[in-house]
C-alpha cells in the first residue's frame, strides 16, 4: 500500500515541485496551503509522514511551530512524523540553529529551504523505516 504525505505550504511552486517528486518515487501526496487546516486534514487523512512550512502568508492563523505543537499533544495524531520544511532562516536573516525539541519544535526533522530532493526523499525513508520498526 502506498504511503501517504501530507505537504502544507502555502508557496505554490514548492508544493508543485514536491508533489512531482514524491509522486514519482510512489508516495500518495494530499495537500493544503491553509495552516488552519493541517490538524484536520492529518486526522482525516492520516498519511505517514508530514511536510510542513512554518510561515504561511494570508489569513492569521498558526504558524508551523504551533501546529508542530498541536499535533505533537493529540494522542491521536502525535506519532505522525512532521518535518519542517522552512526559509524561515532566510527570512529573518539569521544563523541560529532551529533544531527538533520535545517542547518547543516538538518535530522529526528540520530541514532549511531550498531543501535538496536527495536530501528529503533520504530523511522521509529514515523516519518512514524507523516508524514500521517502532
Amino acid at each position: 500500500m502506498p504511503r501517504k504525505i501530507l505537504i502544507a505550504d502555502d508557496d505554490v511552486q514548492m508544493v508543485n515541485a514536491l508533489r512531482t517528486l514524491l509522486e514519482n518515487v510512489g508516495f500518495v501526496v494530499t495537500v493544503t496551503h491553509h495552516s488552519k487546516e493541517v490538524v484536520e486534514l492529518t486526522r482525516r487523512e492520516r498519511p505517514d509522514l508530514i511536510l510542513l512550512d512554518v510561515l504561511f502568508a494570508g489569513m492569521p492563523g498558526p504558524d508551523g511551530f504551533e501546529i508542530s505543537r498541536k499535533i505533537a499533544k493529540d494522542a491521536e495524531l502525535r506519532t505522525t512524523p512532521v518535518i519542517i520544511l522552512s526559509g524561515v532562516k532566510r527570512v529573518i536573516a539569521s544563523d541560529f540553529a532551529v533544531e527538533p525539541d520535545p517542547e518547543w519544535l516538538p518535530v522529526a526533522a528540520f530541514l532549511d529551504k531550498p531543501v535538496r530532493p536527495d536530501q528529503l526523499l533520504k530523511e522521509i525513508e529514515r523516519l518512514l523505516s524507523d516508524r514500521s520498526h517502532s
